[in-house]
């Protein structure tokens, strides 16, 4: 299964593609909103745009995703960072202790033991750097 998959069943692929990249001849994005609105991938749709925008002002950011402006995506992405770096936090807080195994701790935290080693991974490489 591709990271990608769900694209598939994103109503924006079904349309014309313009719709969600206005060239400010006046056209805005309200159809493209409408559409996205009822769209079973909208999550999926933002989540990959704030992973692929990264920390990009709303300047450098383009189109409607997920549903959102480019400056909402900006927003949004503020309050996933902190979102974010409270879960490491509290899976790090876990580990610390040593007597729970990656299982244990994604079950706690309600994440996917995946996120969890990758944390955990993450967390080592920044000690050995500042090592």
């Amino acid at each position: 299964m591709s990271r990608y998959d769900w694209m598939e069943d994103a109503r924006c692929a079904q349309v014309d593609p313009d719709l969600w990249h206005p060239d400010g001849s006046g056209v805005g994005y309200s159809d493209a909103r409408r559409i996205c609105q009822g769209c079973p991938v909208q999550q999926q749709c933002a989540d990959f745009a704030q992973q692929t925008e990264g920390d990009l002002s709303h300047s450098h950011r383009h189109g409607l995703w997920g549903g959102q402006l480019p400056r909402q995506r900006v927003e949004s992405g503020s309050q996933r960072a902190g979102f974010y770096a409270k879960r490491r936090q509290q899976i790090l807080r876990l580990a610390a202790n040593g007597d729970m195994d990656a299982y244990q701790i994604a079950e706690i935290a309600g994440v996917d033991v995946r996120t969890v080693w990758r944390t955990l991974q993450k967390n080592r490489e920044q000690m050995g750097k500042a090592a």
